[in-house]
């Protein structure tokens, strides 16, 4: 009588009483890769479901005769995605086995048979998982993209145009009364935040758009004066440092909080003559925005949430800086400190 094998092990049963474990180290490895497939929680699930329908398959298939043998040599396949770790993980389980019990190496050598198989026949429906997720996520990127687009229109572009159109509705009121100074002052108040809505129209294409990179920090500064209203007010522009070490949203952010301060000047200060200056270090951005008009009473003016101090503010604080703003009979001044990641 032939002598039965250890435990009467079958290649099915191997399989079988080591799925759980498999599956155990199939999620661990997916996770610690760093693919899409182990950081997607809507795909993780669904790949180890699909992995774990393959081994029931290869046991089932296992149980029910010996493997097939191929009538032509099979190229190996490589599955994408979450098949190609579950064939390693099965592959260095099956060899711990072998390992301790090298009489079992045939049935070993049908499990990996069978499963190579079965794989195989899954590459396209887990490559369609592995799409699937890498189109979730730029759909989603896509997604956020929209939504800044939408919130950067919504506070700034819509700011800009509400106040023009403010303005040009007193200009009806003053010429119906006759007052040609007034309706003067709020044509040219309309033009002001006009010109400055063109600004930020320019700004978000460039930003929007795979065109080429923004403009040097002290170019985009001057820039936005020209158009904004150097007309009426000299602006000097000073950028020392590396901006190279400033991240997109730190450069963003200093630049919409400058732009204010600016706009603040140009519609509030009726000064001659502004300094603009922004110092970059390996640990800080300081930047400062002075002017020699007329002044303003800053509490007041954060008290009726006028002058755009709350939002430059919220800005600096986001990226755990600060806005100071200071301001006598003689001018104002806008001091701006973020510290670098």
């Amino acid at each position: 009588m032939p002598k039965a094998r250890a435990d009467d092990v079958t290649a099915g049963g191997l399989l079988a009483d080591r799925r759980a474990e498999i599956l155990v180290r199939l999620e661990a490895r997916l996770r610690d890769s760093g693919s899409l497939l182990g950081k997607d929680p809507a795909v993780l699930p669904e790949c180890l479901a699909r992995a774990d329908a393959i081994l029931t398959a290869t046991v089932t298939d296992l149980a029910r005769s010996a493997p097939p043998v191929q009538q032509q040599p099979q190229q190996p396949v490589t599955p994408p995605g979450g098949t190609g770790v579950l064939m390693d993980v099965v592959l260095a389980e099956l060899l711990r086995v072998a390992a301790e019990q090298p009489q079992l190496v045939p049935d070993l050598a049908a499990v990996l048979t069978v499963l190579h198989r079965n794989l195989a026949s899954q590459v396209h429906a887990i490559g369609d998982s592995y799409d699937t997720s890498i189109l979730r996520t730029a759909d989603e990127a896509r997604r956020r993209e929209r939504r800044q687009l939408a919130r950067e229109v919504h506070d700034q572009l819509g700011h800009e145009l509400s106040i023009a159109m403010h303005q040009l509705e007193l200009v009806e009121l003053y010429e119906a009364a006759d007052d040609r100074a007034a309706a003067a002052k709020r044509i040219s108040g309309a033009r002001e935040h006009l010109s400055a809505a063109l600004s930020i129209v320019r700004q978000l294409i460039t930003e929007f758009s795979d065109g080429p990179a923004a403009l040097d920090l002290e170019q985009e500064i001057v820039a936005f004066a020209d158009t904004a209203g150097a007309w009426r007010t000299v602006v000097h522009v000073k950028v020392t440092g590396n901006q190279r070490l400033v991240p997109d949203r730190h450069r963003k952010e200093l630049f919409l909080i400058l732009r204010e301060a600016l706009l603040n000047v140009f519609a509030h200060a009726a000064a001659e003559k502004a300094v603009v200056l922004v110092d970059i270090t390996s640990e800080t951005i300081t930047a400062s925005v002075e002017d020699d008009g007329i002044g303003f009473d800053p509490a007041r003016a954060a008290a009726r949430q006028g002058f755009g101090l709350v939002s430059m503010r919220e800005r600096a604080g986001s990226l755990g800086g600060s806005c100071v703003v200071t301001a006598t009979a003689t001018g104002s001044r806008v001091d701006v400190e973020l510290p670098l990641p």
